[in-house]
Protein backbone atom coordinates (compact mmCIF):
# COMPACT_ATOMS: atom_id res chain seq x y z
CA UNK A 1 0.00 0.00 0.00
CA UNK A 2 2.69 2.48 1.02
CA UNK A 3 5.87 2.39 -1.60
CA UNK A 4 7.76 4.56 -3.50
CA UNK A 5 5.99 6.66 -6.14
CA UNK A 6 7.07 4.82 -9.39
CA UNK A 7 5.84 1.54 -7.71
CA UNK A 8 2.84 3.48 -6.86
CA UNK A 9 1.94 4.76 -10.27
CA UNK A 10 2.69 0.88 -11.31
CA UNK A 11 0.07 -0.19 -9.14
CA UNK A 12 -2.16 2.55 -9.56
CA UNK A 13 -1.97 1.82 -13.97
CA UNK A 14 -2.60 -2.01 -12.69
CA UNK A 15 -5.66 -1.47 -11.09
CA UNK A 16 -7.00 1.16 -13.57
CA UNK A 17 -6.49 -1.61 -16.65
CA UNK A 18 -8.36 -4.20 -14.76
CA UNK A 19 -11.10 -2.12 -14.39
CA UNK A 20 -14.51 -2.01 -16.01
CA UNK A 21 -16.64 0.31 -13.68
CA UNK A 22 -14.55 3.53 -11.87
CA UNK A 23 -16.10 5.94 -9.86
CA UNK A 24 -14.26 8.46 -9.03
CA UNK A 25 -15.34 10.83 -5.77
CA UNK A 26 -13.59 14.73 -5.58
CA UNK A 27 -12.95 17.09 -2.97
CA UNK A 28 -12.17 20.40 -2.19
CA UNK A 29 -8.33 19.69 -2.41
CA UNK A 30 -8.61 19.52 -6.18
CA UNK A 31 -10.29 22.91 -6.62
CA UNK A 32 -7.52 24.47 -3.87
CA UNK A 33 -4.67 23.75 -7.09
CA UNK A 34 -6.79 25.88 -9.03
CA UNK A 35 -6.56 29.49 -6.65
CA UNK A 36 -9.99 28.30 -4.66
CA UNK A 37 -9.55 28.38 -1.16
CA UNK A 38 -11.53 25.35 0.83
CA UNK A 39 -14.53 26.00 2.84
CA UNK A 40 -13.86 24.34 5.41
CA UNK A 41 -10.07 24.66 6.07
CA UNK A 42 -8.67 26.33 9.19
CA UNK A 43 -8.61 29.51 7.03
CA UNK A 44 -11.35 28.64 5.22
CA UNK A 45 -14.68 30.54 4.20
CA UNK A 46 -16.88 29.03 7.51
CA UNK A 47 -14.28 29.75 9.81
CA UNK A 48 -14.40 33.45 8.96
CA UNK A 49 -18.28 33.62 7.84
CA UNK A 50 -20.87 32.67 10.13
CA UNK A 51 -22.89 29.65 8.21
CA UNK A 52 -26.42 30.69 7.10
CA UNK A 53 -28.61 27.39 7.87
CA UNK A 54 -31.03 26.29 5.51
CA UNK A 55 -33.84 27.24 7.81
CA UNK A 56 -32.69 30.96 8.22
CA UNK A 57 -33.25 31.24 4.55
CA UNK A 58 -36.66 30.16 4.44
CA UNK A 59 -37.92 32.68 7.47
CA UNK A 60 -35.70 35.46 7.63
CA UNK A 61 -35.21 37.71 4.56
CA UNK A 62 -31.92 39.47 5.97
CA UNK A 63 -29.91 35.94 5.67
CA UNK A 64 -31.40 35.43 2.08
CA UNK A 65 -29.92 38.94 0.78
CA UNK A 66 -26.82 37.84 3.01
CA UNK A 67 -26.46 34.28 0.74
CA UNK A 68 -26.80 36.06 -2.33
CA UNK A 69 -24.56 38.90 -1.74
CA UNK A 70 -22.23 36.23 -0.60
CA UNK A 71 -22.54 34.26 -4.07
CA UNK A 72 -21.81 37.32 -5.76
CA UNK A 73 -18.18 37.25 -4.19
CA UNK A 74 -17.91 33.60 -4.92
CA UNK A 75 -19.16 34.34 -8.90
CA UNK A 76 -15.87 36.71 -8.29
CA UNK A 77 -13.80 34.62 -7.65
CA UNK A 78 -15.16 31.56 -9.85
CA UNK A 79 -14.58 33.92 -13.01
CA UNK A 80 -10.98 33.64 -12.18
CA UNK A 81 -9.90 30.40 -12.10
CA UNK A 82 -9.49 27.64 -14.37
CA UNK A 83 -10.01 23.95 -14.20
CA UNK A 84 -6.47 22.07 -13.47
CA UNK A 85 -4.40 19.03 -14.50
CA UNK A 86 -5.68 16.97 -11.66
CA UNK A 87 -9.62 17.98 -13.34
CA UNK A 88 -8.36 17.21 -16.62
CA UNK A 89 -7.13 13.90 -15.26
CA UNK A 90 -10.59 12.47 -13.84
CA UNK A 91 -11.79 13.68 -17.59
CA UNK A 92 -9.56 11.37 -19.11
CA UNK A 93 -10.44 8.61 -16.51
CA UNK A 94 -13.92 8.65 -17.07
CA UNK A 95 -14.06 9.30 -21.08
CA UNK A 96 -11.80 5.70 -20.87
CA UNK A 97 -15.59 3.99 -20.64
CA UNK A 98 -19.38 4.70 -20.80
CA UNK A 99 -19.19 2.87 -16.95
CA UNK A 100 -17.66 5.32 -15.87
CA UNK A 101 -19.17 7.99 -13.69
CA UNK A 102 -18.18 11.21 -11.32
CA UNK A 103 -19.41 12.03 -8.01
CA UNK A 104 -17.98 15.63 -6.73
CA UNK A 105 -18.46 17.70 -3.12
CA UNK A 106 -17.16 20.64 -5.10
CA UNK A 107 -19.54 23.37 -5.78
CA UNK A 108 -17.65 25.27 -8.43
CA UNK A 109 -18.23 23.86 -11.75
CA UNK A 110 -15.13 23.35 -12.79
CA UNK A 111 -15.37 19.73 -13.39
CA UNK A 112 -17.96 20.37 -16.50
CA UNK A 113 -15.70 23.68 -18.03
CA UNK A 114 -13.25 20.18 -18.82
CA UNK A 115 -15.93 19.41 -21.41
CA UNK A 116 -16.83 16.41 -19.28
CA UNK A 117 -20.10 15.09 -20.03
CA UNK A 118 -22.42 16.42 -17.10
CA UNK A 119 -24.43 13.78 -17.65
CA UNK A 120 -21.72 11.94 -15.99
CA UNK A 121 -20.91 14.08 -12.89
CA UNK A 122 -23.13 13.88 -9.64
CA UNK A 123 -22.99 17.59 -7.89
CA UNK A 124 -23.65 15.68 -4.33
CA UNK A 125 -23.39 19.07 -2.71
CA UNK A 126 -24.76 21.37 -5.67
CA UNK A 127 -23.39 24.11 -7.51
CA UNK A 128 -22.82 27.56 -7.17
CA UNK A 129 -23.31 28.61 -10.71
CA UNK A 130 -26.87 27.45 -11.11
CA UNK A 131 -30.18 28.70 -8.86
CA UNK A 132 -33.19 27.02 -8.96
CA UNK A 133 -36.51 27.42 -6.90
CA UNK A 134 -37.19 25.19 -4.00
CA UNK A 135 -40.68 24.04 -5.14
CA UNK A 136 -40.83 23.51 -8.46
CA UNK A 137 -36.59 23.49 -8.91
CA UNK A 138 -37.17 25.60 -12.50
CA UNK A 139 -33.40 26.71 -13.06
CA UNK A 140 -32.78 30.28 -12.94
CA UNK A 141 -30.05 32.99 -14.26
CA UNK A 142 -27.87 34.08 -11.11
CA UNK A 143 -27.74 37.16 -12.56
CA UNK A 144 -31.10 38.27 -11.97
CA UNK A 145 -31.07 37.94 -8.27
CA UNK A 146 -27.33 39.54 -8.11
CA UNK A 147 -29.20 42.50 -9.70
CA UNK A 148 -31.82 42.50 -6.85
CA UNK A 149 -28.66 42.97 -4.71
CA UNK A 150 -26.63 45.38 -6.69
CA UNK A 151 -29.52 47.72 -6.96
CA UNK A 152 -31.01 47.42 -3.59
CA UNK A 153 -34.27 45.82 -4.63
CA UNK A 154 -36.64 43.23 -3.52
CA UNK A 155 -35.48 39.50 -4.23
CA UNK A 156 -37.60 38.08 -7.02
CA UNK A 157 -39.23 34.67 -6.38
CA UNK A 158 -39.74 32.15 -8.70
CA UNK A 159 -41.62 33.13 -11.94
CA UNK A 160 -43.62 29.78 -12.20
CA UNK A 161 -44.62 29.02 -9.16
CA UNK A 162 -43.60 31.46 -7.15
CA UNK A 163 -41.75 30.18 -4.42
CA UNK A 164 -38.09 30.91 -2.95
CA UNK A 165 -34.89 30.94 -5.49
CA UNK A 166 -31.84 29.20 -3.57
CA UNK A 167 -28.46 28.96 -4.76
CA UNK A 168 -28.62 25.47 -5.82
CA UNK A 169 -26.13 24.11 -3.50
CA UNK A 170 -26.77 22.03 -0.32
CA UNK A 171 -26.89 24.51 2.68
CA UNK A 172 -25.93 23.91 5.87
CA UNK A 173 -29.71 21.71 7.46
CA UNK A 174 -30.53 21.33 3.91
CA UNK A 175 -31.66 17.76 3.32
CA UNK A 176 -29.32 16.38 0.17
CA UNK A 177 -30.93 15.70 -3.08
CA UNK A 178 -32.19 11.92 -2.50
CA UNK A 179 -31.65 11.47 -6.21
CA UNK A 180 -28.24 12.21 -6.42
CA UNK A 181 -27.41 10.62 -3.25
CA UNK A 182 -29.38 7.45 -4.65
CA UNK A 183 -27.68 7.16 -6.88
CA UNK A 184 -24.49 7.92 -5.73
CA UNK A 185 -24.85 4.61 -3.43
CA UNK A 186 -25.84 2.81 -6.15
CA UNK A 187 -22.49 3.75 -8.38
CA UNK A 188 -20.34 2.44 -5.18
CA UNK A 189 -22.49 -0.63 -4.67
CA UNK A 190 -22.05 -1.40 -8.53
CA UNK A 191 -18.35 0.31 -9.64
CA UNK A 192 -15.09 -2.65 -8.93
CA UNK A 193 -12.41 0.46 -8.70
CA UNK A 194 -13.21 3.24 -6.37
CA UNK A 195 -10.92 6.24 -6.75
CA UNK A 196 -11.02 9.52 -4.29
CA UNK A 197 -9.03 12.37 -5.34
CA UNK A 198 -8.18 15.37 -2.75
CA UNK A 199 -10.72 14.92 -0.32
CA UNK A 200 -10.61 14.38 3.42
CA UNK A 201 -12.87 11.87 3.47
CA UNK A 202 -14.45 13.46 6.44
CA UNK A 203 -17.50 14.92 5.35
CA UNK A 204 -20.75 12.89 6.22
CA UNK A 205 -22.41 11.15 4.65
CA UNK A 206 -20.29 11.06 1.42
CA UNK A 207 -17.58 9.67 3.42
CA UNK A 208 -19.20 6.63 3.67
CA UNK A 209 -19.34 5.60 -0.11
CA UNK A 210 -15.79 4.72 -0.86
CA UNK A 211 -16.50 2.08 2.59
CA UNK A 212 -19.74 1.28 0.87
CA UNK A 213 -17.88 0.14 -2.29
CA UNK A 214 -15.38 -2.02 -0.91
CA UNK A 215 -18.31 -3.71 1.10
CA UNK A 216 -19.25 -4.78 -2.33
CA UNK A 217 -16.11 -6.24 -3.48
CA UNK A 218 -14.47 -2.85 -5.06
CA UNK A 219 -10.92 -1.32 -4.89
CA UNK A 220 -10.25 1.38 -3.13
CA UNK A 221 -7.38 4.35 -4.26
CA UNK A 222 -7.05 7.21 -2.22
CA UNK A 223 -5.01 10.19 -3.66
CA UNK A 224 -4.86 13.15 -1.29
CA UNK A 225 -2.15 15.76 0.12
CA UNK A 226 -2.92 14.34 3.81
CA UNK A 227 -3.76 11.04 5.50
CA UNK A 228 -7.52 10.02 5.59
CA UNK A 229 -9.70 8.04 8.07
CA UNK A 230 -10.35 5.50 5.25
CA UNK A 231 -6.21 5.26 4.27
CA UNK A 232 -6.61 1.66 6.35
CA UNK A 233 -8.73 -0.17 4.32
CA UNK A 234 -7.72 1.35 1.15
CA UNK A 235 -5.67 -0.65 -1.80
CA UNK A 236 -3.64 2.02 -2.78
CA UNK A 237 -2.69 5.65 -1.01
CA UNK A 238 -1.00 8.51 -2.97
CA UNK A 239 -0.22 11.18 -0.64
CA UNK A 240 1.30 14.66 -1.99
CA UNK A 241 0.06 17.62 -3.82
CA UNK A 242 -1.71 16.47 -6.93
CA UNK A 243 -0.12 18.78 -9.02
CA UNK A 244 3.25 16.78 -8.75
CA UNK A 245 1.23 13.40 -8.32
CA UNK A 246 -1.62 13.20 -11.77
CA UNK A 247 0.56 14.31 -14.36
CA UNK A 248 3.32 11.21 -13.46
CA UNK A 249 -0.04 9.64 -13.19
CA UNK A 250 -1.83 10.67 -16.39
CA UNK A 251 0.92 9.97 -18.80
CA UNK A 252 0.59 6.04 -17.70
CA UNK A 253 -2.94 5.90 -18.40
Amino acid sequence: KYMDITNQISSFFKLIEKSKKILILTGAGISTESGLPDFRSDDGFWTKNKPIMFNEFLNDKNSRRLSWERNIELKKKLSLIEPNVAHYFVKKLIDKSVNNYLITQNIDGLHALTGLDTKKIIEIHGNATKASCLNCYKEHKLSIFHNAIKNNIEIPDCDLCGSLVKVSTISFGQPMNETDFTASMFLSQACDLFIAIGTSLSVQPVANLPGLAKEHGAKLIILNRDNTPLDNIADLVINGELKDIVPRISDTI
